[in-house]
């Protein structure tokens, strides 16, 4: 790859270019704030996740810290009764296979929240994550020292 700066379709730069678009989400590293960007544009299924697995664990390679800001405000807007069985294994599947620090979620509704933390509360992730309305509190919330 080249040096030279490429930027996601919300303007984050990536000195490497790592920015990987999927029709059902953006997943790039921001530098400046060293934080994975995750932007949902869609529901990502037990099938989306070989996929998803290694393009995440690649941005974060001997990064100092894996904090995680994902974006809701394009996703789908979920009903809470499609999170059935299979949909909550293949977000506990995806959930435990991502390690993470602190991760930050803005822009859903209040039934998608409610979706995210049954999905949530199957994972470890249940103590790191926070829901925030804005990107810049959720931003603030990963930036301060833990």
């Amino acid at each position: 790859m080249n040096n030279k700066k490429s930027k996601d379709s919300q303007g984050k730069s990536n000195a490497d270019g790592s920015v990987y678009r999927h029709e059902k989400y953006i997943l790039s590293y921001d530098n400046e704030n060293d934080i994975l960007y995750l932007k949902l544009l869609g529901l990502v299924y037990a099938e989306d996740l070989p996929e998803f697995i290694p393009r995440y664990q690649k941005l974060l390679a001997d990064k100092p810290r894996r904090y995680l800001l994902i974006d809701m405000v394009e996703s789908v807007k979920m009903d809470p009764s499609t999170l059935n069985k299979e949909m909550r294994n293949a977000y506990k599947e995806l959930l435990d296979q991502i390690d993470i620090d602190k991760a930050a979620i803005f822009g859903t509704t209040p039934a998608m929240r409610m979706v995210a933390r049954i999905a949530l509360a199957l994972s470890k992730w249940s103590n790191t994550t926070k829901f925030f309305k804005t990107e810049d509190e959720a931003l603030g919330w990963l930036k301060e020292e833990s």
